[in-house]
């Protein structure tokens, strides 16, 4: 029942029964996981130590890293994402870094020669209700006199502060401003100024600093959210070797569970789920909800993915059930990837038939011919690859490519790519990733060929398993993890990776165990 509701639990408790059938001498497939999992750590500690390293700094920005208890929110590396704003042209005039920290910032966009009204990044930092936070900067420019104003742009709008401007060395200013954070504030877009005049062209930005207090402190390095090289091949090792102890777990209950009862507590989580998805949705008047999960395309691939191996060990009579619980999670949840494999779940599902296959195909082909004449019918799922969502997307996989093709064996690391993309964004970029919402193309541009080579290893080795004993609808699951895995990147989510691995365990996992 845990597994629809709460994916991450359910592996933690499948693991530890995997744990222990592993001291029992219960073994499946030890050897092949164990090389999947050590050909990616291999490939980790050949990875680049570290993608970014930061220019020297300059005599008076003292450097306190090591010493205090603040925090500075603000990675140097963020600052490349700086452009500039006004009504008419929006975003453009983005920041050209000069190499010594320092970002440079047109006064007036270079296309449209119209003055920007603010700069600022898209970054958003959480806040608390409550506490006084202060956004600080280092600045140059080329005239006599630059008015600003810092700005605290949260969900509740803008909130210009005082600000202040101390010369620190001739020609370069400290800027600073706090604000203390309300109710509803949850994060803070920074750094953001206002442009209030003056006689100067461009502007240098740089050594920002966001921190909790009334007055800026002397500057610390933010995070970059670097993992050293046993952290990343501890990370691939442990999701592996986790992977394989749900697949063994599975393989001992397999002995003792009838599938019935599997298939009735799938759905019955599915269902407590979906419900707090439904209320969720209503209480809080939103468009697309999670459920439980982190964010909305989660529970759609969760629901997806229960559904499927609903399926798979209840026979099309209740697969039908699991069919159109998959359908309203795509629904709560929006996610437009989760509604593609739900297509084709629906197409194994028909294969499942025992008859009547050629009417049930019929009515879905009418059907999808009427979603595809009329998109507008379903919403944001008929807006495949035409809003900004789509074209992001495709940022994405560019600058993945290009993660590749600068570091084609090994990659720049697992966890690194949202920082590699930073450091390299596209013209015009829409936003910034938490991946690169592709299966391939992220492990190709975190693990290179190194790594991508290991997962098809383990991907061909038990499809060809399944084969050998006929299981074609765990061969069909396995194909619907890797579609959810095209437009996004979720095989090792709980919700996906979970389900996958009970379906291969239900098949392969069931060995003969020695008694004493």
């Amino acid at each position: 029942m845990l597994l629809p509701l709460q994916p991450t639990w359910f592996v933690a408790l499948a693991g530890i029964v995997g744990v222990w059938c592993v001291i029992q001498g219960h073994r499946p497939m030890a050897g092949l996981f164990g090389l999947i999992a050590f050909l990616g750590m291999v490939g980790q500690f050949f990875a680049p130590a570290s993608l970014y390293s930061m220019p020297a700094l300059p005599a008076y920005v003292k450097n306190l890293a090591s010493e205090g208890e603040v925090q500075n929110l603000i990675r140097l590396p963020d600052l490349n994402a700086l452009h500039g704003w006004n009504n008419i042209d929006e975003r453009g005039g983005w920041a050209v870094p000069q190499g010594d920290g320092f970002w440079r910032l047109p006064r007036y966009n270079p296309q449209s020669r119209r003055e920007q009204l603010e700069f600022l990044t898209d970054h958003q930092y959480p806040l608390e209700p409550g506490r006084t936070y202060t956004q600080s900067f280092y600045l140059r420019h080329d005239g006599q006199q630059a008015n600003l104003q810092i700005t605290f742009f949260t969900y509740q709008g803008h909130h210009p502060v005082p600000t202040q401007m101390n010369m620190v060395a001739p020609g370069v200013y400290r800027v600073w401003g706090s604000y203390t954070a309300r109710e509803g504030d949850v994060s803070l877009r920074a750094i953001d100024f206002l442009n209030q005049g003056g006689d100067f062209t461009y502007l240098d930005v740089g050594w920002a600093q966001l921190e909790v207090g009334t007055v800026p402190t002397a500057y610390r390095p933010g995070p970059t959210g670097e993992l050293s090289n046993f952290q990343r091949a501890w990370a691939w090792a442990s999701q592996i070797m986790l992977g394989w102890l749900v697949f063994t777990g599975v393989g001992f209950w397999r002995r003792y569970l009838e599938a019935r009862w599997v298939v009735g507590f799938l759905l019955l989580g599915l269902a407590i789920h979906l419900g707090y998805a439904l209320w969720q949705l209503q209480d809080h008047n939103l468009e697309r909800t999670w459920g439980f999960t982190p964010q909305p395309n989660l529970l759609g691939h969760t629901a997806v993915m229960s559904a499927g191996l609903v399926l798979m060990l209840g026979g099309w009579r209740v697969g039908l059930l699991g069919l159109l619980g998959a359908g309203l999670g795509v629904v709560v949840s929006g996610s437009r990837t989760a509604f593609l494999a739900l297509l084709v779940l629906g197409m194994f599902w028909m294969w499942s038939l025992p008859r009547g296959r050629r009417w049930v195909f019929i009515t879905m082909s009418f059907l999808a011919l009427a979603f595809w004449r009329w998109p507008e019918v379903l919403g944001r799922l008929g807006q495949l690859g035409v809003d900004s969502s789509g074209q992001s997307r495709l940022q994405f996989w560019q600058v993945a490519w290009e993660a590749f093709l600068q570091h084609p064996w090994f990659g720049v690391g697992w966890g690194h790519f949202p920082l590699f993309f930073q450091m390299n964004l596209p013209k015009d970029f829409i936003e910034f990733p938490t991946h690169a919402h592709n299966l391939l193309l992220s492990l190709l541009a975190e693990g290179g060929l190194v790594l991508v080579g290991a997962y098809l290893f383990l991907t061909l080795a038990v499809l060809y398993k399944l084969v050998v004993h006929k299981a074609w609808p765990a061969m069909a699951l396995w194909g619907l993890a890797l579609g959810l895995n095209i437009l996004d990147y979720t095989f090792f989510y709980a919700g996906v990776f979970g389900s996958l691995w009970v379906g291969v365990g239900w098949v392969l996992g069931n060995v003969q165990y020695r008694r004493e």
